[in-house]
């Protein structure tokens, strides 16, 4: 029989079953007092409700290469030793030479939903407003803010996949004509942020980001102006700006006289350059003369809008092409400029009516219409950028379309 009497003697539990014993009651302990368990016990936990990650903090009396605001300086003491590069990079910039430093640029307003207020005792924000710029480089953000890149997500917002799929229209669409940032309290409800689009929706009501061109941290001229900074967007079957050019003979020769240009040069006049072949920023941003300005509207400079199933004339075409004429005048004669302005004319024309035709046999079919707005965009593009190639591709393609 069992011994149940009081006074009978357990043997004593070895030394390692007791601090095995210890050990499980404290891992109980913290997951039934952990906030996942509380909030699993609740019911779900929404975007607000999750608590906030917390990151060991480790400061340091980080000693800047460069002269910095006590502020900027308080965010070097921690973000050094973990952003290491990103401080490198900034380090090594021109706002960083111009005392301009974090929180010279992600200060933000206590009200702003993007805003992270009691972040050490400031006031800060991840996302950078083109208002942020536009502080110090007021021109130039009034500028954009008049252009189709600030204007990008418009052409996309009502995209079906928006809705269907946020996460995959964060890693498409959105990629380059920006999406619109949902925030509150400094952080993000979905899938709007990170987003670095050209024609982001922020916080604060403004359209656009600056790095998308400039890049992040060491505001690089020679990025904004370097044609594969382009590329990154204006390319693709549809859209095919980047490699119309590359074909092209102002393309194929680029690179023998850009290679002894300094891109990084401030107020840069490719006229009074080493550069012999026009690209991008030449075209359509950079000063075409000593007296002419530069702008951040690379639109200002186009009599047509090309990405569409019929192409039209801009407004006030006629002023727009005399401005892209002003850069053409630095190569060619104008009797050369005049024809090709013609001939271009007469392809967008020959185009529309080729789409057209297309269409109407098409009917109702979303995806052959979308099939004939691309071919007829591909070949307008081309013929703009001397692209025999693209040109003759798109002839085909609409081609095709006719049973």
């Amino acid at each position: 029989m069992l011994n149940t009497s009081r006074n009978s003697k357990q043997a004593p539990l070895p030394r390692y079953d007791l601090i095995i014993a210890l050990f499980s009651l404290v891992a109980i302990a913290l997951v039934f007092f952990s906030p996942a368990y509380a909030q699993t016990a609740s019911g779900p936990a929404d975007a607000e409700s999750l608590a906030e990650p917390v990151v060991p903090v480790v400061q340091i009396n980080y000693t800047s290469s460069v002269v910095t605001s006590d502020e900027t300086s308080r965010c070097l003491n921690c973000h050094a030793s973990r952003q290491i590069k990103l401080v490198e990079t900034w380090e090594k910039s021109t706002h960083a030479r111009n005392g301009v430093g974090c929180y010279e640029c992600h200060k933000a307003n206590p009200a702003d939903p993007a805003a992270k207020n009691g972040h050490f005792g400031f006031s800060v924000q991840l996302p950078v407003s083109p208002l942020t710029c536009a502080a110090c480089h007021p021109a130039q953000y009034a500028s954009f803010a008049s252009s189709s890149h600030a204007l990008a997500f418009e052409t996309i917002k009502n995209q079906p996949l928006r809705t269907s799929s946020p996460a995959l229209f964060e890693s498409t669409c959105a990629v380059c004509h920006g999406n619109e940032l949902q925030m509150k309290r400094g952080r993000p409800l979905n899938h709007t942020w990170p987003n670095h689009g050209i024609g982001r929706i922020n916080t604060d009501g403004s359209r656009g980001n600056c790095a998308a061109c400039h890049g992040h941290h060491d505001d690089s001229l020679e990025r904004a102006r370097s044609p594969e900074t382009c590329a990154r967007c204006h390319r693709g079957d549809t859209g095919p700006a980047y490699e119309s050019w590359k074909a092209s003979r102002h393309g194929t020769d680029w690179h023998l006289t850009a290679a002894s240009t300094d891109f990084n040069r401030k107020q840069l006049i490719p006229v009074e350059t080493p550069l012999k072949r026009p690209d991008c920023f030449v075209c359509h941003i950079a000063p075409a003369a000593a007296n002419a300005t530069a702008t951040h509207n690379p639109g200002e400079r186009l009599s047509w809008k090309l990405a569409a199933m019929h192409s039209a004339h801009t407004e006030n075409w006629g002023d727009k092409r005399m401005l892209m004429q002003n850069s053409c005048r630095n190569c060619h004669a104008g009797t050369e400029i005049d024809m090709y302005y013609r001939r271009l004319d007469a392809a967008v024309l020959e185009f529309n009516r080729l789409a057209s035709e297309a269409a109407i046999l098409a009917g109702s079919d979303r995806k052959a219409l979308d099939r004939i707005k691309g071919a007829a965009i591909k070949g307008r593009v081309g013929a703009a950028m001397l692209s025999p190639l693209h040109t003759r591709e798109a002839i085909e393609k609409l081609e095709s379309e006719k049973p």
